[in-house]
């Protein structure tokens, strides 16, 4: 898969260039009703792998993956800073699957005709799906965006403040990635208009 990459800050940004233009659209317009899945104004929904690959098949959507490690620390900052702020749970939930993804988790998951595992390495080990989508650039947090249909849009690496976070997942939910519709990010991130009314501060 060829990927542009650009530096933006701390945040690795790599745009596909093989993302077709049939993506299939994420609008809200598709209602969403499951036993298991639900969407609460302000708050992320995280999805489990398998979750979110039934509800993809009823209802194609891009897919957020948040690859953690019981042990990482700044995965644990990510979630308590930037993933519980209400408006970045509404843009996220807006355009995307969210899924949380234990990257060295040990059971086996059938996919693309292939069955990935986990694989022991150095004091534990990782699991062959995280390593795929992350491009066997193995740190963390990761973050891989998909299309619906499970091409690579852009890994974002780290922890990624609220003021970060926020353009550039309106960004990359509005599609603006896409050749059809390229916007540069830099230019989205100046001129992006939070809809908050206050300024973010971090939770204490």
């Amino acid at each position: 898969m060829k990927i542009f990459k650009k530096t933006l800050g701390f945040v690795l940004f790599g745009l596909a260039l093989n993302i077709y233009a049939g993506t299939p659209n994420s609008s809200n317009n598709n209602k969403i009703t499951s036993s298991n899945y639900t969407i609460e104004k302000g708050k992320v929904t995280w999805l489990t792998w398998d979750e979110m690959v039934k509800l993809n098949e009823k209802i194609p959507k891009k897919i957020f993956i948040d690859f953690y490690t019981s042990w990482c620390g700044w995965c644990k900052v990510m979630d308590k800073n930037t993933f519980e702020d209400s408006i970045v749970a509404d843009l996220m939930m807006k355009d995307f699957y969210c899924v949380k993804f234990d990257a060295e988790r040990s059971d086996s998951i059938h996919f693309l005709d292939k069955t990935w595992k986990f694989v022991p390495s150095g004091r534990k080990g990782y699991h062959e799906l995280a390593a795929y989508f992350m491009q066997n650039q193995l740190s963390y947090p990761t973050f891989c965006v998909l299309t619906a249909d499970f091409k690579l849009i852009t890994p974002l690496k780290g922890y990624i403040p609220v003021p970060n976070f926020e353009p550039i997942i309106s960004y990359l939910g509005q599609d603006f990635w896409m050749p059809s519709k390229t916007k540069n990010l830099e230019e989205y991130k100046v001129n992006y208009k939070s809809p908050r009314k206050t300024p973010w501060v971090a939770p204490q």
